[in-house]
């Protein structure tokens, strides 16, 4: 192949990259207060998440509060949440065992994401200690932490939903998926 057809190729595949970038980022959810689209505000964050390792056993739902910065960048989403804070202590789906979750390791990312062809957010970085106490909880110690990223879907209200779809958290003590479950809202602001 000769040079000139080896450049030709290289200039059509960083056309066709860039053309593309564009169109993923479009589907990305964007932050709003009323009907104008930020640059940048504080986020203060509300809901409920509960987790699971398989939906056999569930702890929560707990209820949870963040603040942060929300921004766009690129025509999408982004941001950080710095701290926050979750119910003291929470039920399982076991009547006998409760859980005291401590959400840890901030700030933690937020990036505009597309999830089964959806608007989503991503957040990422998060670090999170679960304390069990009662009998009869079925996790192989009393207190396990989990690491790694979940994603929320943009539902009809701008909030981000974290049902129909499985998380990337990790137990630290086996390869095991922990999945969240719930919904979260900021207070002022919309995803859409």
């Amino acid at each position: 192949m000769t040079f000139q057809k080896i450049m030709l190729l290289a200039v059509m595949a960083m056309a066709t990259a860039a053309f593309a970038a564009p169109a993923a980022q479009a589907d990305a959810p964007e932050w709003h207060h009323g009907e104008d689209t930020i640059i940048e505000e504080d986020l203060h964050i509300t809901g409920y998440l509960s987790s699971t390792t398989n939906g056999a056993f569930i702890s929560g739902p707990c209820e949870v509060t963040f603040e942060g910065v929300a921004k766009n960048e690129n025509g999408m989403a982004a941001g950080t949440i710095t701290g926050g804070a979750m119910q003291s202590t929470c039920g399982t789906s076991v009547a006998t065992c409760n859980v005291t979750p401590t959400p840890e390791g901030f700030p933690w990312n937020l990036t505009g994401a597309t999830l089964t062809e959806q608007p989503g957010v991503e957040i990422g970085h998060i670090k999170m200690t679960m304390h069990y106490e009662g009998t009869n909880c079925p996790v192989p110690r009393p207190t396990l932490t989990a690491t790694g990223y979940a994603t929320g879907i943009v539902d009809g209200g701008g909030c981000l939903s974290f049902e129909d779809h499985q998380d990337g958290m990790h137990l630290a003590i086996a390869p095991v998926v922990l999945d969240l479950r719930g919904t979260i809202c900021d207070t002022t602001l919309t995803l859409g």
